[in-house]
Formats: structure tokens, sequence, C-alpha cells
């Protein structure tokens, strides 16, 4: 069994986009950065956590034989045929000049082989593929040596599956999805450690709720705020880890990193398909202007490097390809129906931002005329990778939300755009189940039936499905270490190995909650996990959290199920 591998992340259920009037790359909107405002943070005096700024990371540094020589001919030849007369053989070739074969064997010397067949005429088979001419199959296998499979039938007979295709090595340029679903946690890692902004606002001394941008160092197992200055209490605008909630609300913000700098995008939340209780006369567009920040690795030279056009929003989704980010925008607009307002989407669009000239690019509009809602979901190579739901027709925000029986005649579809031509090209359909999750993993989709007792493997280049294992535990939860695993309430994760289909089991869960453990960012062989919580509880079993503990814990353990954690030391709620 042949296969590649590749990462992202996912939610079980949905996301992905394209089509002709599509401008590749600069054929539309063309938009010049206006640099505005640096606001790089100045020391001030105060009391409080101390900082050393040992533990930042440096500003400009990622979160990755002699041929044998030819005989003089032989003497004793005959000068006019120029074959030795006793075996009347070429006396330079030992050939029969008339055939070109050897007379002792009748095969060509130089391939060995019958010159009438081309084959070897021990085996029968062509002796450069070691293949039957007949058939192109191995004779003592039957398969064909390329792929392995039984030509007939097209499966790998050791397996019964139909093999992975080969891909070529991925382009320099392959885009990385930059954004990941991590529940509340708004945050983002590199190798060497994580950045998370907290959720709480804590209170600034100009009487304004802040966040602070906190950063956890792996290799002193520390967590600090991004700020290098000793002497800071981090209670004012002017610290570089500090982000006034006016300008930049939680729900609306997405944290990423590339190339050793981090990137904040604030935006107004995306709010389509929510029904907002009222009366409304006539179409509005939101407001709010989205606005993309730059930031050093270690906090500092804080600066606005582009605000989109207003009335935009931007989805949280962003990927990179090492010189430009790839955003989706779109106008929201506000419909009213029966009372109540509903938020559509209206000119949606994935664009491009050149961070060297600052130009903002269309790639192509997201509608293809498919009446499929493309949403991404990864990315392998030059190509975006999409999910979608196919209702057969166009649908509205209101249907899907009442209509119960919208999902009957419905498929899931997963497709690949092109992000250099706009291109779209659909790689996987099935039936819409009434519950499945997925993920996502460089070239490979996992995809299963809730219920259904197996997880598939699907190539993202050809297609091609295969059982990568069957089992119960069947709900797709994420993606570590290359591994897709799964999640039962009671019994915690089962990680699956991607080549073998063995499964280990993770009963491992929050010690104090006893919820599942919650898997936060993956580097190095470690893996950043939330493994203890301080949660008061209420009568009725629930609780509410106060503190959060991070940990490490190395990928092995976390497969075999070993408690293992190397403590971070906090000094935040770690939200």
């Amino acid at each position: 069994m042949m296969k590649s591998k590749v990462v992202i992340i996912v939610i079980a259920c949905m996301l992905v986009f394209l089509l002709p009037g599509c401008g590749i790359l600069g054929s539309q909107e063309n938009e010049e950065i206006t640099p505005i405002g640096n606001t790089d943070g100045e020391t001030v005096s105060g009391t409080g956590p101390q900082n050393t700024g040992e533990n930042l990371p440096p500003a400009g540094q990622p979160g990755n034989m002699d041929t044998s020589a030819d005989t003089e001919p032989q003497t004793g030849t005959d000068l006019q045929t120029g074959t030795e007369p006793q075996t009347d053989t070429d006396s330079q070739t030992g050939t029969d000049p008339q055939t070109g074969t050897d007379p002792q064997t009748g095969t060509d010397p130089q391939t060995g082989t019958d010159p009438q067949t081309g084959t070897d005429p021990q085996t029968g088979t062509d002796p450069q593929t070691g293949t039957d001419p007949q058939t192109g199959t191995d004779p003592q296998t039957g398969t064909d040596p390329q792929t392995g499979t039984d030509p007939q039938t097209g499966t790998n007979p050791q397996t019964d599956t139909e093999p992975q295709q080969s891909t070529e090595p991925l382009p320099s340029n392959s885009l990385t999805i930059l954004t990941a679903d991590q529940g509340t946690l708004l945050g983002c890692g590199t190798e060497s450690g994580f950045y998370y902004m907290t959720l709480g606002a804590g209170r600034l001394t100009d009487g304004r709720d802040g966040h602070h941008l906190m950063y956890i160092d792996y290799a002193t197992q520390r967590e600090v705020y991004l700020c290098s200055d000793p002497s800071c209490a981090h209670n004012t605008d002017d610290c570089t880890a500090v982000f006034p909630e006016e300008d930049f609300h939680h729900s609306g913000m997405s944290l990423f990193t590339m190339n050793g700098k981090l990137y904040l995008l604030v935006s107004q939340p995306d709010q389509e398909g929510v029904v907002m209780m009222g009366s409304s006369s006539g179409t509005s567009t939101q407001g709010g202007r989205a606005e993309l920040y730059q930031i050093n690795a270690d906090g500092t030279g804080r600066k606005k490097i582009y605000a989109f056009g207003a009335n935009l929003t931007v989805e949280s989704f962003a990927a990179g390809d090492g010189s430009g980010l790839y955003f989706i925008t779109k106008k929201v607009s506000t419909q009213s129906s029966g009372g109540s307002t509903y938020f559509t989407a209206t000119d949606r669009k994935l664009v491009r931002l050149d961070l060297s000239t600052g130009k903002l690019s269309t790639v192509c509009n997201m509608d293809f005329g498919d009446n499929v809602d493309w949403n991404p979901a990864g990315a392998y190579g030059r190509e975006l990778i999409l999910s979608g739901i196919d209702f057969g027709r166009a649908v509205t925000s209101q249907e899907i939300k009442n209509d119960r029986n919208i999902y009957d005649n419905a498929c899931d579809v997963f497709a690949a755009l092109d992000v250099d031509t706009g291109k779209l090209r659909e790689f996987y359909r099935v039936k819409y189940p009434k519950s499945r999750s997925w993920a996502l993993d460089g070239e490979t989709l996992y995809y299963s039936v809730d219920g259904g007792g197996k997880i598939l493997a699907v190539s993202v280049s050809n297609g091609r499905e295969r059982v990568l294992c069957k089992t119960s535990h069947d709900r797709i939860w994420g993606i570590v270490g290359g591994r897709p695993y799964t999640w039962e309430y009671e019994d915690g994760f089962y990680f699956i190995d991607p080549d073998s289909g063995s499964i280990s089991r993770c009963g491992l869960k929050n010690k104090t909650t006893g919820v599942h453990l919650e898997i936060i960012a993956e580097a190095g062989g470690q893996v950043l996990v939330i493994y203890d919580s301080d949660a008061t509880f209420r009568s009725d079993g629930s609780f509410s959290t106060k503190q959060n503990y991070f940990g490490l814990i190395s990928l092995a353990d976390l497969c075999a199920g070993r408690g293992n954690y190397a403590p971070i030391k906090m000094m935040e709620a770690g939200m």
C-alpha cells in the first residue's frame, strides 16, 4: 500500500470554493497598503509580574562505477565476413552475423532476450520490466510491478484495497493553513512555543478593558507576557502585550504566524446565518473595517499593515504561501423576513495580500455557479482544499435553519482549488449522512459516518477511497503527529496509525473535571495540552473554570495514554 503524507485540523462539520470570471491574482481589485500607525511599546514604570525578556523568542525568528574497456578483435577471422571460421560467429560480438544472436543460446547477447519475442527465454519476461509482455504483470505475483495491483481488479491483492497514488514533491511556495479552530482559545504555535490571547479582559489603568498576548516557551516550560520590559505591570496600552478590547474584540480576531512574524486579523464577527429577532425594513450592509496587524515574534514592532475596504467582513480563515496571505472577504447584508432579520453573505471572494508590494488582489469569486457554499478545509501544494454541501439547488439560510428534510437528498462534496489558475476540481462526493466527521492531513481526507464502523482514507489527488480501519470508535476529532484520532465521551481518544490502521487508546482526562484532554498544539514530537483545571462544581454536576493548566507531553506517551506531563508555569488563566 502506497501513501503520501503531509497537516489542519478541523471541525466535524463543514467548510470549502471557485469558477470562470475569476480574476486570477491581480486581474481585479488592486489596492495599495497605506501604513497606519506604528504602536511600538514604550517602557513604563510600575509593579506587577516581572518579565526579564529571556523567555521571549528573538524578534526575527520563526516560531521552521568504471565501465569495462573494449577488447581488441581476436585474430584468425575471415576477412570477408569478419567471422571466426570455427564458430561462424562475429569475432567482435560472438554473434551469428545473419541473426545477430548467440548461436549457443539463440539470444541477443546485448539484451539476453529472444529477438523474436523480446523476452528472457528462461523466464518468458521482459528483462527491463520483469513483466510478462502479454499481460504486463509480474509472472510470480500477477500484479503490475509499478502499482502493486491486480490489473483486472485494480486492487492490491494483499490488502484488497486500491493503492494511494504517489505524488510529486510539493512546490516550495506550497500553501499552508495558518488558522485553526481551538474552541474559545485564540492562539497559534511554532516549533519553539505557543502564542495566545487571553479571553478575559483585564482592567487597564485608564479604566478600559484589555486582553493580554501571552507566550508559552517550550524550552523553559514557562508562560510569559509578550513584553520584554521587566518593570512593566502590563496594564497600559504602552505594553506590547496589551490589546484594548474596544479595538481588539476577542470574537472578531484571528492570530497566526508566518516567516517568524505574528499576524493579528481584526474583523467584525461573522454572523452569516444568524437570526436577529425584530422588524427591519429594506436591506442594509454591516459596517466595520477589517484590519491586519503585523508583530515581531517578541511582541515589538506592532503595526497595522492593511485596512480592508469599508463594509467588508473577513472570515477567520487565513492561509499563506511564504510571500502572501490569503483571506476570504464578503459583504454581509441584513434581510428581513417574517418579523425577523437574517444576515446573508454577498460578493464572497478569495483574495491574496502580497506582503512585499502591499497589494490586495482577487484570486477568484467564491460563487462557482454550483449552488455549493464552499469553505476552506485544508491545503495541499498550490491547492486550497474545500468542503461543502450540495443540496442540488440554491437554498437560503432560513431553509437550512428551519427545514428538517433539506438534507435528505444532499451530498457532502470536497474539491481542490488551484489558486494560480482559479480552477476547481471536485475529487470526492458522498451522500450526506445524518451525522459524520472528517479531517484533512495534507494529501489525505479521513472521513467517517457516525456509527458506520469504519474510517475511510481518501486521496486528495485522485479521489480514491480505501478503508483505513474498522472500528466502533469512528468519531474523528482531529490529527496529531500525522495520526487521525477519534473521541468517545466515556473512553477518551483513539489514535490511528495512518499506514497500518492499527489503533491505540488514550484514556487520559482532565484531572479535576474528568472531561477529555484538550489538545492545543504540537511541535517536535511534543504536544501541548490542557491537562487540569481549577474548577468549581455546581449541584447539577456542571462546573465553571477559573484556571486552566497547560502541560507538554510526548506524542508517544499521549498515544499510549501515559500521563507524563511537563507542567507549564502559568502567569494567566490559560484561556
